[in-house]
């Protein structure tokens, strides 16, 4: 009887371990990061339309160590989701959805190509991090964890998730797809907006699942520049798939691990996705994305009108036509600044300066201040955004986005509409029958770069300036702003308020900016943008800022229009839809519900 019970005891153990040994192996729920500690801001309103959103945020790096040590030691790595799948979800409809874009960048869906455009339009991508469209909180994406510093905050540690699988069998995603993303969006020749701060990384794989991103300095802005945002600059591709179809083949047969994968594209015309079932994050609503490429505004109200096309960004200027034709219009408030900026303010040093421009003059810049003001003074921006604009948006001060009081001084005004007072600046800087200049005209999805380009050439017309109108297409003038050919030029120009300042330093201005919306260059910025970026002390940083916001108002580098409002044209079919606040680009078709 003994023996019995006993035998019967241990068969009862065996079954509890073999029990305990196949819950070992379940695939767990991922388990949430924590959110980051978002900026206290409270952001100025000196116009009749300022931002409020908040800035999406990032845990500082801690305070560097009084001797930094020769190699940092890694922080313990967060507990690992060990798996990347969701819970069962259920299948997408079999709907379509078709969205109209004016631009689809250079076309160039690689990481060293143009992506401040083309990312955005491609949900078979996905980023290290994410930001959460409500609370504009820095989040895990690709990464399982908020970003972690090394004591001396020069080197950033990434923790990847474990399962997230590359579309088309590709494999798994690892650490070497991450390191290879980097070293091919920040290589020598790469026209990526975020070039010249990649090409600063030099990164190590310390596991499958982990990498140290070590830089040459402290630089706190480096995961925000790499989050899923209006710069998405960092998409992670597929080591695997590049490297067995070369570059070219690769880019048109896109590979990543976002909830749409690639399908279809048919250049300057429609690209094609299909929805991922059971998708690590997010499953679509729907089964296809189709989105297509519609350069005229009228086009794509008649399309949206007939349900050819359910979503559409709508230039300001359309709006009341696009009413009138019963459409369902969504605004997208505080997307960013809109205006002009003047080509040719460049460094003596590149070969294409050209001294002898007018808001230039390197030989009596005094003269070209005058200029420069004499420009500004010419736009009569309330009647741009009452007329042009049907009365979406609001004066700003400068091309950039102060959203800090901090960062921002309420004595700077927008500068007022005075046309007497720029025709005697234009006579006293040497030009009393005014000069001529080219204006560039081209579409951004959107902006209103267009109408604005328009209204600033025919207020300027009126003081005596001669401008010839250039129309071309976004990818053209893409390619004259990296080599620096618009001397001379004007050309429409938008800066985004989608976060802290400082981010966009390396892609706006400077020297080695590669940005679409690089607006000027002077030794003088470099430095002082340098030494923001590298600033880890929030007051300081915003100090700093400050005073580089004060040489932009004080000197006239540009000329600032309006605070901008998306418009968004959408079809009855589209329901439930969050969006980024902020966000210049219509993107996050993940999340559109069907009605």
């Amino acid at each position: 009887m003994k023996n019995k019970w006993v035998n019967g005891a241990m068969a009862m153990l065996l079954a509890l371990s073999v029990l305990l040994a196949a819950c070992s192996e379940a695939v767990p729920t991922p388990t949430p990061a924590p959110a980051a500690t978002p900026l206290q801001t409270s952001p100025p309103k000196p116009a009749s339309q300022a931002p409020t959103s908040q800035p999406p945020t990032s845990q500082p790096p801690p305070k560097p160590a009084t001797q930094a040590t020769a190699k940092p030691t890694a922080p313990p790595a967060p507990k690992p989701t060990s798996r990347a799948l969701s819970k069962p979800a259920p299948a997408p409809k079999n709907e379509k959805v078709v969205v109209l874009a004016e631009s689809f960048g250079l076309e160039g869906f690689l990481p060293s190509n143009d992506s401040m455009t083309a990312y955005k339009l491609l949900p078979v991508y996905e980023a290290l991090w994410d930001v959460d469209p409500e609370s504009r909180e820095l989040r895990p994406m690709l990464a399982e964890s908020l970003p972690e510093w090394s004591d001396d905050s020069k080197t950033l540690f990434i923790n990847l998730r474990q399962g997230v699988q590359f579309h088309d069998g590709y494999g798994e995603m690892t650490a070497e797809d991450v390191k290879f993303t980097i070293e091919m969006a920040g290589r020598q020749g790469s026209v990526n907006p975020g070039a010249a701060v990649l090409a600063k990384a030099k990164v190590e794989i310390l596991g499958p699942y982990k990498l140290a991103v070590h830089l040459p300095a402290p630089d706190w802005k480096w995961p925000l520049q790499n989050a899923t945002m209006a710069r998405f600059i960092l998409p992670i591709v597929s080591k695997k798939h590049i490297e067995k179809l070369g570059e070219k083949e690769a880019s048109r047969q896109l590979i990543g691990t976002g909830p749409f994968r690639f399908v279809k594209h048919e250049v300057g015309q429609t690209l094609e996705f299909e929805a991922v079932p059971n998708h690590w994050r997010i499953t679509p609503d729907y089964k296809t994305l189709v989105i297509k490429l519609i350069t005229e505004p009228a086009t794509s109200i008649s399309m949206l009108r007939t349900g050819e096309a359910d979503i559409a960004a709508i230039p300001l200027s359309f709006v009341p036509e696009a009413r009138a034709a019963g459409l369902d219009i969504r605004l997208q408030r505080n997307v960013g600044v809109i205006g002009v900026a003047l080509g040719g303010l460049y460094l003596p040093s590149k070969d294409t300066f050209d001294p002898n421009v007018a808001w230039v003059q390197a030989k009596d810049p005094a003269k070209a201040l005058k200029v420069r003001k004499a420009l500004n003074l010419a736009v009569n921006r309330q009647e741009i955004i009452d007329k042009v604009l049907n009365g979406i948006g609001g004066t700003w001060p400068i091309m950039a986005s102060p959203n800090n009081d901090a960062s921002y001084d309420p004595a700077w005004k927008p500068y007022p509409y005075d046309p007497e007072q720029a025709k005697r600046l234009l006579a006293e800087a040497g030009y009393p029958n005014g000069f001529e200049t080219t204006m560039v005209q081209f579409a951004a999805t959107g902006h209103a770069t267009r109408e604005i380009a328009e209204a600033v050439a025919t207020y300027w017309e009126k003081i005596g300036i001669k401008v010839k109108r250039l129309p071309m297409d976004q990818p053209t003038h893409r390619t004259r702003q990296i080599g620096r050919k618009n001397a001379g030029s004007a050309y429409p120009a938008y800066r985004n308020f989608s976060d802290e300042e400082a981010v966009n330093f390396d892609t706006a201005w400077g020297s080695k900016s590669t940005g679409m919306n690089f607006l000027f260059e002077s030794a003088q910025l470099d430095a002082a943008t340098a030494k923001a970026g590298s600033e880890l002390n929030r007051d300081k940083r915003l100090a700093l800022v400050r005073e580089i916001h004060r040489d932009m108002y004080e000197n006239y580098y540009t000329v600032p229009v309006s605070v901008e409002h998306m418009t968004m044209g959408v079809s009855k079919r589209i329901g439930e839809w969050p969006t980024l606040t902020g966000d210049p680009f219509v993107s996050s078709f993940e999340n559109i519900k069907l009605k």
